[in-house]
């Protein structure tokens, strides 16, 4: 708590004459002003009729406030301070979007324990497709994770809501990318659903949707470059794919990894469960 000291204090205040307002919070009108502009309620005492202003100009439509709702929906909540951060980053002026879907040969079971082991599929990515990953839980739930890929993609996101088993994930966090000239870094919340095809058991459908939400108008403008999007969108499909090609070239890569010494007795316990999966 920062201290007073009254003997400076009162003639400040008297030389300022009427009391200065309180410069506003930038995170709690975001916060605030989501909350208001998409129907959800905010804690009691939360918000000030100005805070729930919001970002003056923001327009508080169906495609801003879509995300925000679907999470308040499944039960996210927005009374504590993950929460506040996840709504108030939902709430900022700028915001970029990034969209991928498709088809690709992985059956759902295979991907819902690759999902779920998340070291696990790193190390086999990183032996079967020659491109470094790396993941690590960071805690007890394992909810957060660390991870990189090569020196493109690094960051920490926590799981804030679904599940694997599911088909659909959600995860917030915050990491640096590098992205043909431009090497950044900030916020996102990525959205990842999958079912399998019903025509074919090994195979799924897939879709992945990234907001982030650039902190000035310039990187906005950058990031809302079709040549910019046409990378970020190709790099989500990369990554969605050397899971596909590491699952197909399991059975071929298998018994050396099962017989290396670099894999230890875990891993490859859970290296043969992965293949009793179709």
């Amino acid at each position: 708590m920062r201290m007073r000291r009254p003997c400076l204090a009162i003639p400040l205040v008297l030389l300022a004459g009427p009391a200065a307002a309180e410069k506003p919070d930038p995170l709690r009108a975001r916060y605030c002003g989501l909350m208001k502009g998409c129907g959800l309620e905010a804690p009691p005492g939360w918000c000030s009729e100005e805070d729930a202003r919001g970002v003056k100009g923001l327009r508080y439509d169906e495609t801003r406030c879509k995300d925000a709702r679907d999470l308040n929906a499944r039960g996210v909540r927005n009374d504590d301070l993950p929460g506040y951060r996840l709504y108030a980053f939902l709430g900022h002026r700028y915001r970029v979007e990034y969209a991928v879907k498709g088809e690709v040969a992985v059956s759902a079971a295979r991907l819902t324990y690759l999902m779920s082991e998340l070291p696990l599929a790193a190390r086999l990515l990183t032996e079967i497709q020659g491109t470094r990953y790396t993941a690590e839980y960071v805690d007890a739930e394992r909810r957060r994770f660390r991870g990189s890929k090569g020196s493109k993609l690094a960051g920490e996101a926590d799981l804030v809501s679904g599940s694997p088993q599911e088909g659909t994930v959600w995860y917030f966090g915050v990491g640096t990318s590098k992205v043909g000239p431009w090497k950044l870094r900030g916020r996102s919340l990525m959205r990842f659903e999958f079912a399998p095809v019903p025509s074919d058991a090994r195979r799924i459908a897939y879709q992945v949707r990234i907001v982030t939400t650039p902190t000035t108008g310039f990187l906005n403008a950058i990031m809302n470059m079709g040549l910019f999007k046409s990378i970020v969108n190709g790099e989500i499909r990369g990554m969605v794919e050397d899971v596909t090609e590491a699952s197909r070239k399991l059975e071929t890569h298998a018994p050396a990894l099962q017989g290396s010494e670099a894999w230890s007795a875990e891993e490859k316990e859970k290296l043969g469960a992965l293949l009793r999966i179709p």
